[in-house]
């Protein structure tokens, strides 16, 4: 009985963690400054983002959308102005809406066309069964067999 009531707690306490910790909040500034400059690329830099690079240019957007932060602007609102700037190419995962998700789509699609065509091939008829030869056809055969025996012996 006392395992049953300590696995009753258990659980109880582990729902209680899981709704409390999956609760929506607000998000502070420092937060939304962090995840914006997360998915900004870094125009002089190789790869990484506005948050990860040391260039004077990304210090300058980080500093641009701190700005924005305490402006009151939400992320969408200053997304579209790195975007207007700069196009979809500013974004480290760019939206699968626009030209760039064909990068994603075209391979996947020629995949997909290979496997089809895998297994059609598969699944379709083979080779056409062999028919068993004709009556002639089997004399024709041993008569030139009789031939060449003759010719080699």
């Amino acid at each position: 009985m006392n395992g049953r009531v300590l696995v009753a707690i258990a659980l109880l306490v582990l729902a209680g963690a899981l709704v409390f910790a999956a609760r929506p909040h607000e998000a502070t500034a420092d937060e939304r400054i962090d995840q914006i400059t997360t998915e900004l690329r870094c125009p002089v830099c190789q790869g990484l983002s506005v948050k990860d690079s040391t260039s004077e240019t990304a210090r300058q957007m980080r500093d641009l959308v701190a700005q924005r932060v305490r402006e009151g602007k939400t992320n969408a609102e200053i997304e579209a102005e790195f975007r207007t700037a700069y196009g979809d190419w500013i974004f480290l995962s760019p939206p699968l809406s626009s030209w760039s998700g064909l990068v994603w789509l075209v391979p996947v699609a020629v995949i997909a066309a290979g496997l089809g065509l895998v297994s059609a091939r598969l699944r379709g008829p083979g080779a056409p069964a062999p028919t068993a030869p004709s009556a002639a056809q089997v004399a024709a055969l041993r008569e030139r067999v009789a031939r060449e025996e003759a010719a080699e012996g």
